[in-house]
């Protein structure tokens, strides 16, 4: 039997296929609710990159007015390298005009700065910034923590100066990052990251915080390298301190600017993890429907269909009594589903005490032929006694004599299927017992000279099969009966009679004691040819002859059965049996 998957009740089976039908519709909505989930999140990433932005909006406004003055600048700063003192002469107004420069600088390819508003002469050639910019000649910003000329923390705003293809060298302006702080937008500590820093394409910082721990909240720097290279966005990740943080990278100036935002993990954790709680109106739609649909099928159809398996289980196990009707606010279906149960309770009801009324009289009239046979039969016996006694030849009155016994022995047996309360199956043990007994006492036996011994398994015998067993039963105790002797040592002759069962097979067993002499007396007779015919008739195997075991010598009369419609049967159970007919 295949294994069950599912249980094969209807509410649970009605629960799996309304889940399937509403797969489609669910799946569209948490489809729908993930989508929607996805575009939130993104406007809540922009959101965050946008507040990044403009917590940097004055320092981001003051490099890129740098950036472009420095286009502007450096056709202008080209056209002076001829004359270097009146270049320098030029930068030097240039920084002195402006509010926010410390320094301007044009840096030949070899590194010898010739032309600058301070410091002409002075050769930068070797330095980091310096090799870094060569390298990849590109507009790009640096921070110097001491400026070459200036002494003081910079940011550079280095931009290549070319004639045609040929690079004629490096214009850089360099600001006061302490220009920067002042103009630094406070940040908003609802709204804003806890940090905000300016950094370059390399992932360097070009601004600091006045707060000491600030330094703890930014990545690595191999870390914030790859967030720049990744561009704008929002990422987790790990700062130096090794706490979770949220990093923002919003671009300024493509390519050379960038903000770097760190917020707090459980200030903006919640606006980019996904809301489960919007997952859960499908879910609680489909416990709804399935729970309704439950509550449904119970109410309607479950407590009914109870209902009717309890009256049949009932009625199976023999409570016939009325069955109560469903209520009007049943299905009509199920209702008359009651009705046709009810019916066919009625008509086994009815078809039942017809059939136990027929029964009784077909027990009563088979008990009573069983009746009038004995009667009859004891009344032939009768008339042989009294033809016994009008004759004279000794050897016809044994004849008589004999028949008689076999005719009494006959009305005996029916005398007790007569007495029997089954005339199916008839329990051995009382029926050959009876039989035992009867003939004991049409024999004249006195019981206190012999030895009878018995032992009687319950055995059920068809009613086909009893009068012949029956039959041989008798013929064989009186034959018994009539043979037996003591045994050398024995002071009365032994008689048993048995009857068991094995696996089908039914063995009746008679032995009574011999002396060694009479042993040999013994020669079969009308008797023997009866048992043989009686065999026959049930289909046994009968076998006669002496033996001589632990008991001594004796004669023995075994009838085997096999398999011939008798069976080991436990003592007959049922109603009482019907009022016995009058005896005549």
């Amino acid at each position: 039997m295949p294994k069950q998957i599912f249980s094969n009740k209807l509410a649970a089976r009605l629960a799996v296929i309304l889940t399937l039908a509403i797969v489609p519709l669910g799946s569209l909505a948490l489809y729908s609710e993930y989508t929607s989930w996805r575009t939130q999140v993104a406007a809540n990433q922009s959101q965050l990159i946008a507040r990044t932005v403009d917590a940097t909006t004055g320092q981001r406004a003051l490099l890129a007015s740098v950036a472009q003055e420095a286009a502007s600048l450096a056709p202008r700063v080209v056209d002076r390298l001829g004359d270097p003192e009146t270049c320098s002469t030029f930068l030097s107004d240039y920084v002195t005009a402006s509010t926010f420069f410390a320094f301007a600088g044009f840096i030949q390819p070899d590194g010898l700065m010739l032309c600058a508003s301070e410091g002409s002469g002075t050769n930068v050639g070797g330095s980091a910034n310096f090799e870094q910019s060569m390298a990849r000649p590109r507009a790009s910003f640096r921070f110097q923590e001491s400026g070459r000329v200036t002494g003081m923390p910079v940011v550079l705003i280095n931009r290549p100066v070319y004639d045609g293809e040929t690079l004629l060298g490096l214009l850089t302006i360099s600001v006061l990052r302490s220009t920067l702080d002042l103009i630094a937008t406070r940040p908003n500590p609802n709204t804003d990251p806890k940090i905000v820093y300016l950094v370059n394409d390399r992932g360097h910082t070009l601004t600091y915080s006045n707060d000491p721990a600030a330094a703890e909240l930014l990545p690595a720097e191999a870390e914030l390298q790859q967030l720049i290279a990744q561009g704008e966005g929002v990422f987790d990740g790990t700062s130096l301190s090794g706490s979770d943080r949220v990093f923002t990278v919003a671009t300024l100036i493509p390519g050379q600017l960038f903000a770097l935002g760190s917020w707090g993990p459980d200030s903006v954790g919640a606006l980019l993890r996904p809301d489960f709680t919007r997952l859960f109106l499908p879910v609680a739609m489909w416990i709804a429907s399935v729970g309704v649909l439950m509550l449904s099928i119970h109410y309607l159809v479950v407590r009914h269909l109870r209902q009717i398996n309890a009256q049949l289980r009932r009625f199976a196990l023999g409570d016939r009594g009325d069955f109560a009707r469903l209520p009007t606010d049943a299905p009509s279906e199920l209702r008359e589903i009651d009705s046709t149960f009810s019916k066919m309770a009625r008509l086994i009801r009815r078809d039942e005490t017809e059939l136990e009324e027929a029964l009784r009289e077909k027990t009563v009239l088979l008990m009573e032929v069983h009746h009038r046979v004995k009667n009859n039969l004891q009344l032939i016996a009768s008339i042989l006694n009294l033809q016994m006694r009008r004759m004279t030849d000794p050897e016809a009155r044994a004849i008589l004599k004999g028949v008689q016994a076999r005719v009494r022995a006959l009305a005996s047996i029916h005398r007790a299927l007569y007495e029997e309360s089954r005339v199916s199956d008839i329990d051995a043990t009382a029926f050959l017992d009876s039989i035992l007994q009867d003939t004991l006492a049409m024999a004249g036996a006195d019981r206190s000279k012999l030895d009878i011994e018995t032992h009687f398994q319950p055995v059920a015998l068809p009613t086909d099969k009893i009068i012949p067993a029956a039959m041989l039963f008798a013929e064989a105790l009186t034959n018994a009966l009539k043979y037996a002797t003591p045994t050398t040592g024995s002071d009365a002759p032994r008689v048993v009679a048995s009857i068991s069962a094995n696996d089908g097979a039914v063995e009746l067993r008679i032995r009574n004691s011999l002396s060694e002499q009479r042993a040999e007396t013994i020669s079969k007779g009308l008797g023997s040819e009866l048992m043989t015919a009686f065999a026959m008739q049930i289909g046994a195997r009968l076998d006669v002859g002496p033996v001589n075991d632990e008991a001594g010598p004796g004669w023995e009369i075994r009838l085997h059965v096999d398999d011939a419609g008798m069976n080991a049967a436990h003592p007959p159970t049922g109603p009482l049996p019907p009022q016995a007919p009058s005896k005549r």
